[in-house]
């Protein structure tokens, strides 16, 4: 069962880090709003950067962190979220 649970943390891993190299800050928007706008504005997320955003809405999606409501997104709908949330809006 380890074995299993690292092959899948090091496979989000490589996903997360392959589609990081080409997120999407408009798409993120987009996605931003239809996904997490109800709760979440862009300022919620001031002075935090793009990794720490990505790896928090991983861990989110993955459901390692409490959430209100169960949140599915892709790997590159998490990268574009996060570089959307921190470039501040940009």
């Amino acid at each position: 069962m380890r074995i299993g649970k690292y092959l899948m943390s090091m496979t989000m891993a490589f996903l997360l880090a392959s589609a990081a190299k080409a997120a999407d800050p408009q798409a993120g928007k987009g996605v931003a709003q239809a996904k997490c706008g109800q709760c979440h504005d862009v300022r919620d997320w001031e002075g935090e950067d793009a990794a720490s955003l990505e790896s928090l809405i991983a861990d989110i999606v993955a459901g390692k962190v409490k959430h209100r409501t169960r949140v599915e997104l892709s790997p590159t709908e998490i990268a574009n979220i996060a570089a959307y949330w921190g470039s501040g809006g940009r």
